[in-house]
């Protein structure tokens, strides 16, 4: 869904129970789509390698009706503007220089009214050139495990814990959809998406606009890391879930065996959906760790200052990639701030430059860097000796331009003195609400209906 400026919108994502034959038609719809997708590439793709002319996207969308699939319109008007899409940003990146070594071929564009729009529907181009970088790929079987419906009303609907879908549905006989709670709002579009074997329904709600932020009363900074999740400018911090690393055995088991199988047979693709759901299974306890621990800072804080980490550039270090993808700093924030513009409150990033080597009590910048090792700050100038996580979490605070020591309460910094001395008021507080990571892991079922932002 192409989201307008300023709509406030949220994903909801929910399980359905489809019939054996809802089913045979839902595992239908994506490779049909496959199908409009290849074929309105490969018309591209050949009018330009032939006689290098550009299709108008108002003749493509017109010839969307000559398909004959038995999928709804709305379904076939969504992968066509999601090729479209693909297209915009390819040739927006060649323009912008985004892709290196991609250039275009030289060719005059003529424009000839008696060159057809593609051969006939009865067959598909095969290519067997090789598409430039960035450019949109024909997709396989594998490719495509989902189809959205792009208007409430129009094509599906939903009534109470029944869902209507044009073409695999009927009146009488809807899917059944659990739904625990909805958000109050408009119901906007319908994804269908198969995940291993089951089937689930991302709804988007256009909520109301969320309340104007008040003036903040208290304040944290959060330092996000390795060795600690994250540390607060209150000195608590919580411990990272490393989930990946706890299911890594046993995924490397699995792995080793689909290795060993004869590719596509049968055993193949059962011991592929087996690794599928360690890996899904995996992102289910992530997705509901980060859930929980935002929920916590979001109901405890009316200001909540990140560290703006690039995590593209991060993980370019190959002795920490694994760690930094598995702790999942990015899916914090996001939930965070969608949690905190619901209720009026304040999420601000800022520069990490320094905040791990400037003493937040003088101002005062070492002038050896510490080491990643190194998990003490001391300050030559006034003789602060405090742990690096926190000393970098209270100047994220400060460098906030939110914050006003004046109007605000931060509970940490009254417990830490000019000389270093000083305890924490408030303990381990946060992470002593966040759950387990081996419950989570042993009961996915409780994520089936987390919402997905």
């Amino acid at each position: 869904m192409v989201r307008k400026e300023g709509q406030n919108c949220r994903n909801l994502r929910f399980k359905i129970h489809p019939t054996p034959e809802q089913e045979r038609r839902l595992d239908d719809t994506p490779e049909y789509c496959r199908l409009i997708w290849n074929h309105l590439l490969s018309i591209q793709v050949d009018l330009y390698e032939r006689f290098g002319l550009s299709v108008k996207r108002s003749s493509l969308e017109k010839h969307l009706k000559n398909l004959d699939y038995p999928i709804h319109s709305s379904v076939r008007l969504d992968v066509f503007q999601r090729l479209c899409f693909v297209f915009d940003k390819f040739f927006d990146d060649i323009k912008n220089g985004r892709l290196k070594n991609t250039k275009r071929k030289k060719v005059k564009f003529v424009k000839r009214k008696d060159v057809p729009c593609g051969n006939n529907s009865s067959g598909f181009i095969k290519y067997d050139g090789i598409l430039p970088k960035g450019h949109p790929k024909f997709k396989s079987k594998e490719d495509l495990s989902s189809f959205r419906y792009k208007q409430h009303g129009n094509g599906w609907y939903l009534d109470g814990n029944w869902l209507y879908l044009s073409k695999i549905t009927n009146k009488s006989n809807p899917i059944k959809i659990n739904i625990d709670r909805l958000s109050d709002g408009e119901l906007k579009t319908c994804t269908l998406k198969k995940e291993g074997i089951q089937w689930f329904a991302y709804l988007t709600v256009e909520l109301p606009d969320n309340p104007t932020p008040s003036t903040p009363e208290n304040a944290v900074g959060i330092d996000l890391g390795l060795k600690s999740f994250i540390t607060t400018s209150d000195d608590d911090f919580v411990e990272p879930p490393k989930i990946l690393r706890k299911a890594e055995k046993r995924l490397a088991k699995e792995q080793q065996k689909l290795s060993r199988m004869e590719f596509r047979s049968r055993n193949y693709n059962k011991q592929k959906q087996l690794v599928n759901r360690i890996h899904r299974k995996v992102a289910a306890a992530r997705n509901h760790f980060s859930h929980c621990l935002s929920k916590v800072l979001v109901d405890k804080y009316n200001l909540i200052v990140f560290e703006d980490l690039k995590i593209k550039n991060l993980v370019k270090n190959n002795k920490l990639a694994k760690s930094i993808s598995d702790v999942g700093w990015n899916k914090l924030v996001q939930h965070t701030v969608y949690k905190v513009a619901e209720k009026g409150k304040i999420v601000d990033k800022v520069n990490p430059n320094n905040t791990t080597q400037v003493c937040f009590h003088c101002g005062t910048k070492r002038k050896e860097k510490l080491k990643l090792e190194d998990r003490t700050f001391y300050c030559g100038n006034c003789g602060l000796e405090i742990g690096r996580d926190l000393n970098a979490a209270v100047n994220i605070l400060t460098k906030s331009s939110y914050y006003n020591p004046s109007m605000m309460h931060t509970v940490g910094l009254a417990g830490i003195n000019g000389c270093g001395d000083g305890t924490s008021t408030t303990g381990h507080g946060i992470s002593s609400q966040v759950p387990s990571m081996n419950q989570q892991m042993l009961t996915p079922s409780k994520v089936e209906a987390l919402m997905v932002q």
